[in-house]
């Protein structure tokens, strides 16, 4: 008859006392031989350590996972809170990957607002215009962002004196140094100037201007 061990289910010689795998009685309560009782516990030790083996790596792997997941939803995004602040108010623009330079057009000062069309910065999507004054001349910018907010700010990269931009995709990117910034809040990707992107000036829209306070542009300083 074909006999199994009870034990761990190996076929067993058959009139065998003991199993040769793991030690185990076959039919009798007589102890098995020590070397088939060390080989027993030898197999299902290294079994147990095994398993206890991938117990720590699978716990800091967790552990890591949720540390990851809790800084994401709790450290604050980086940006311009001005930039962030601005409404979304027209179609979000797509910006070419080789590049569009700044289009320069007039803008007028009415009511104590520095003013520009709308429809021309839907039209070119990156304008640059001038504050001037008795005083001092201030150069700004404006374009439209990817999600359809418009930015409008001091077209300067104040380190290397750069009053030159160009954005390609979604990034805007100095004519002189080469720092950019992301095109959406002005935060640093790279660059010696990377500190020190276009200050961001608040905007309205009304009707088909885009206003400016011109005191904010007045009291504009260099930030180095």
């Amino acid at each position: 008859m074909t006999q199994f061990c009870p034990q761990c289910g190996k076929l067993a010689i058959p009139n065998a006392a003991f199993c040769t795998q793991c030690g185990a009685a076959l039919g009798t309560k007589t102890r098995p031989p020590d070397s088939w009782q060390k080989k027993r516990e030898k197999v299902l030790g290294r079994s147990t350590a095994g398993r206890r083996h991938w117990v720590k790596p699978a716990a800091l792997v967790a552990l890591f996972a949720a540390a990851f997941v809790w800084v994401y939803l709790h450290v604050p995004e980086g940006g311009n809170p001005i930039v962030k602040a601005q409404p979304i108010v027209v179609e979000p623009v797509k910006y070419s990957p080789l590049g569009q330079q700044m289009f320069d057009i007039p803008a007028r000062v009415e009511n104590g607002k520095i003013i520009v069309p709308l429809d021309v910065l839907k039209a070119r999507r990156f304008i640059g215009f001038k504050y001037e004054s008795p005083v001092n001349s201030v150069p700004l910018l404006a374009y439209v962002t990817t999600e359809g907010k418009i930015v409008t700010a001091v077209s300067m990269c104040e380190p290397c004196n750069s009053s030159r931009f160009h954005i390609r995709s979604e990034e805007l990117v100095c004519n002189s140094c080469g720092s950019t910034w992301k095109v959406d809040n002005l935060a640093a990707i790279r660059g010696s100037c990377g500190k020190y992107p276009p200050d961001a000036i608040p905007n309205e829209v009304v009707g088909n201007e885009i206003r400016i306070d011109e005191q904010l542009v007045v009291q504009w300083q260099r930030r180095i």
